[in-house]
């Protein structure tokens, strides 16, 4: 009886022991999560080694790293939406400043012809600030993840030409005529014939190929080339020197390869391709070499 009394009171401060250490690890825990800053990198440690202890401490651990990226990527998120509205702000500001000052211009000129060209350069800076609030417009569709693009089976090289007609007054006042190589173009009796087709939309591929076109005629120097090869389209053109652009950031919203030279767009336009083009299930890449800058669009082929 003595032995078995023994035992059970052994048994006892064994439990107790037990409990006081799982409550001492708890306590720690507790302890460490009180006086610890949300964005640290704390790590929870286990002194009591059951598989219990382990699990929980394994589940803690994991759930504070998921709070730290995820406050990681809000403190960017928020870093770069200010960013995006000092840059949006200004580049809103800068058209609207220049159509507003030749309005006041306008309104003291009695010359016709004066009067004429003022109003010409009014409807360039509209034209331009119209540009930068469309960019706008698609880069926050894009933001959104629910956002989706209905595509079907198109034929680029039609499309392409209904945007060059758009652009034939700015491709001829800049001295770019585009040289054009599609299937189509191999025999001028065969223009109407069928071209190799991709999965597309019709309204994004527009935006696709005057963002590009755009960019060719604010950063190029002189000649654009556009061509199909399969399910893939490419844009050349040459860049002047020093202003070559970081092929690894040019789709990155916002990014300008030279910001100290004043160009009517957002920054966005690359970004805005590479988005529509992810949209469409496709890809997007960039290369330069010997002063030429090449995009690369890959649809997925029909």
């Amino acid at each position: 009886m003595t032995w078995i009394c023994a035992g059970l009171v052994i048994a006892l401060l064994l439990l107790a022991a037990d409990r006081w250490r799982c409550e001492r690890q708890l306590l720690e825990w507790a302890e460490q999560l009180e006086e610890t800053d949300e964005n640290s990198n704390l790590r929870l440690g286990v002194s009591v080694r059951s598989r219990g202890f382990l699990r929980a401490c394994r589940a803690i651990n994991e759930r504070l790293e998921k709070g730290r990226q995820a406050g990681i990527l809000l403190e960017n998120a928020d870093r770069e939406l200010k960013s995006a509205i000092t840059s949006i702000s200004h580049d809103i500001r800068t058209p609207l400043a220049g159509a507003s000052g030749y309005v006041q211009l306008l309104e003291e000129e009695e010359r016709p012809a004066q009067r004429r060209q003022y109003l010409d350069i009014i409807k360039r800076r509209l034209a331009d600030l119209e540009n930068i609030l469309e960019e706008l417009f698609v880069f926050t569709r894009l933001a959104d993840g629910e956002y989706r693009i209905a595509c079907e089976s198109l034929d680029p090289f039609p499309v392409l030409c209904d945007v060059l007609a758009g652009f034939y007054t700015r491709l001829v006042e800049s001295g770019v005529e585009p040289e054009l190589h599609f299937v189509q173009m191999a025999d001028e009796k065969q223009t109407d014939a069928p071209g190799i087709m991709v999965h597309a939309s019709e309204e994004a591929m527009k935006r696709i190929f005057s963002n590009l076109i755009q960019n060719a005629l604010r950063h190029g120097s002189g000649r654009l080339e556009i061509g199909q090869a399969g399910s893939r389209l490419w844009f050349s053109n040459p860049v002047a020197r020093g202003q070559e652009p970081d092929a690894d950031r040019i789709f990155d919203r916002f990014y300008r390869a030279d910001r100290a030279r004043h160009t009517a767009g957002a920054g966005l336009g690359l970004s805005s391709v590479k988005g529509l083009m992810e949209k469409m299930g496709g890809g997007v890449s960039a290369q330069v070499e010997d002063g030429q800058l090449t995009v690369w669009l890959l649809f997925r082929e029909e």
